[in-house]
């Protein structure tokens, strides 16, 4: 799996020019897509020099594995990685399931992140590494942190079967709207929809988990 990106070493860095790269970036790789945006076009974009964007990123692929990053912690999809480790009771656990569930819709209602997906299969069959990139730094990672928070609830549960929990989780989530919205056909719902929709999708996941005790 990728490691977030790596910084240059030296005094610490700009976190305002460091947001102006990952926003310019974000834009850029959404309208003129991952071959056509140049390290030079984001530096020119987000008003900073080329060198800076070296600074803060070795290469495209780890600016773009930034932006992919910086969606998800804007949606706080990290939140397991801190309290998996931590002895939870059961209404604890499907609480933190839950709020990761209303994050989750609510990140597949992002216009970007619809348009991401759209961009990233008109790309794929060209830059099948651009595609790699974006599975293993966006939908892998998350996938992985709720395997592990699954498994710490369930000691004795498999790697596998908890990965394909994991799975189940997120497909759940997904539903319909998912589907419509790479092929172009939104239908999003209000934040309040969602909130009802996620909710009850996370009780239905619930349901299938073994028994706890």
């Amino acid at each position: 799996m990728l490691n977030s990106p790596n910084t240059a070493k030296g005094r610490p860095k700009s976190l305002e020019k460091r947001t102006k790269i990952l926003t310019s970036a974000s834009q850029l790789f959404l309208h003129n897509g991952f071959v056509n945006t140049s390290m030079d076009n984001v530096a020119k974009h987000s008003g900073v020099s080329k060198q800076t964007v070296y600074s803060h990123f070795a290469n495209k692929d780890d600016l773009f594995t930034a932006v992919i990053i910086d969606k998800c912690h804007e949606y706080r999809l990290d939140d397991l990685a801190h309290s998996h480790t931590q002895a939870l009771s059961v209404p604890e656990f499907e609480e933190a399931l839950q709020r990761l569930a209303v994050q989750f819709v609510a990140l597949m209602h992002d216009p970007i992140v619809c348009s991401m997906y759209q961009a990233l299969i008109s790309e794929s069959k060209t830059q099948p590494h651009v595609a790699q990139i974006f599975y293993q730094t966006g939908p892998l990672r998350t996938l992985i942190q709720v395997q592990q928070f699954i498994m710490g609830m369930f000691p004795s549960m498999a790697e596998r079967d908890a990965f394909d929990y994991a799975t189940d989780f997120f497909n759940l989530l997904k539903g319909e709207y998912h589907m419509k919205s790479i092929m172009g056909l939104y239908e999003p719902m209000s934040d309040s929809d969602q909130v009802i929709f996620a909710k009850q999708r996370c009780q239905k996941f619930l349901k299938i988990l073994p028994a706890r005790v």
